[in-house]
């Protein structure tokens, strides 16, 4: 981010999507008052990250571990694809789906923090796996994601380093994050697709037809040997799968969203129910100390009411004499 401090660009890919260009602004203009003119340019030029974007961006700045899960993952399923570990690489995939569930799930729950209106429902949370999904194959795009400045989805099908995404979007665009897939060619069967953006030239590792297969370098042989050995992405499918997959996703993320809830909601009844026991013990406590008190005050009146009746007992006896004497007399 050149001139942009670390902090700014924290402050900025966090706040909510449709906060961003005013914040920006206010923080350029800061930054130009206080005489840092190349520095207010540099804030001015970053651009407004969709909302899936903004979630993916919450991630990395709010769980920077969780992505650090993402970048190990990675060197693994390269490390397994160069060596042709086909065991491994299944291994892998299942680690891979897991992976990208739970951190989806983690930014749906950032977002609703940071907006309590929001549900996982109104969220493009089928963009933010394939974004995720695109980090683990290409480097450009996990670095945006590690350094939490992704302005757009991306998404990537195949194997090998894909190229990299397309234009930042203008400040005038949408923030939802829908828009035109614009693909190309990337090394072995890969393909990168930036959601609303334009697509960068593509440079294919496939060999030329009819060039020797000897004469293909060590890595495009290993790529290929790969993709016979363990595919560790989904094959193309019709657009209408396709839709219909991501409405199936959407509805999973919205009833993982109903589960969290119900269990955030349970969760929230067994401590107010262990509060209440809690206050119940105390209140049967206090209630055993007034009994003994009350027991204790009991027999305290009683001793006293008798030591009253003796003593009205004296007096009259006492009476009665001095009245005696006081006939004879």
């Amino acid at each position: 981010m050149g001139e942009v401090p670390e902090e700014t660009v924290r402050e900025l890919y966090t706040v909510l999507p449709e906060e961003f260009t005013a914040a920006r602004d206010a923080l350029a203009d800061a930054a130009k008052a206080a005489g840092h003119g190349a520095r207010a340019t540099a804030i001015k030029r970053l651009r407004r990250p969709t909302v899936a974007a903004w979630l993916v961006n919450l991630l990395a700045h709010r769980a920077p571990d969780r992505i650090a899960e993402l970048t190990a993952l990675a060197d693994e399923l390269r490390d397994a694809q160069r060596q042709l570990r086909g065991a491994d690489l299944r291994t892998l995939t299942v680690r891979r789906r897991e992976l990208l569930s739970a951190l989806a799930g983690q930014a749906a729950d950032l977002a609703m923090h940071a907006q309590p209106r929001l549900t996982p429902a109104k969220l493009p949370m089928t963009e933010v796996e394939q974004t995720l999904a695109a980090a683990l194959a290409d480097d450009e795009v996990a670095g945006q994601v590690r350094a939490g400045t992704v302005v757009k989805a991306v998404s990537y099908t195949g194997f090998g380093a894909a190229s990299p995404p397309g234009d930042e979007p203008d400040d005038n665009e949408p923030s939802g994050g829908g828009g035109d897939q614009v693909s190309g060619a990337a090394e072995g069967t890969g393909r990168i697709s930036v959601r609303g953006g334009k697509s960068a030239p593509r440079r294919s590792a496939r060999p030329k037809q009819g060039q020797d297969e000897r004469s293909a370098s060590p890595d495009a042989e290993a790529a290929r040997a790969a993709r016979e050995a363990a595919p560790v992405v989904e094959p193309r499918v019709p657009v209408g799968l396709r839709r219909e997959l991501d409405s199936a996703r959407d509805a999973e993320q919205r009833a993982r969203g109903e589960v969290e809830t119900a269990r955030a909601a349970e969760v929230s009844a067994v401590d107010e129910l262990a509060q209440i026991r809690d206050a119940l013990a105390a209140l049967e406590e206090r209630r055993g100390r007034a009994q003994q008190e009350a027991n204790g005050r009991r027999a305290a009146r009683t001793a006293a009411e008798r030591a009253l009746a003796a003593a009205v007992r004296r007096t009259a006896k006492a009476q009665a004499a001095i009245d005696a004497r006081g006939a004879t007399a």
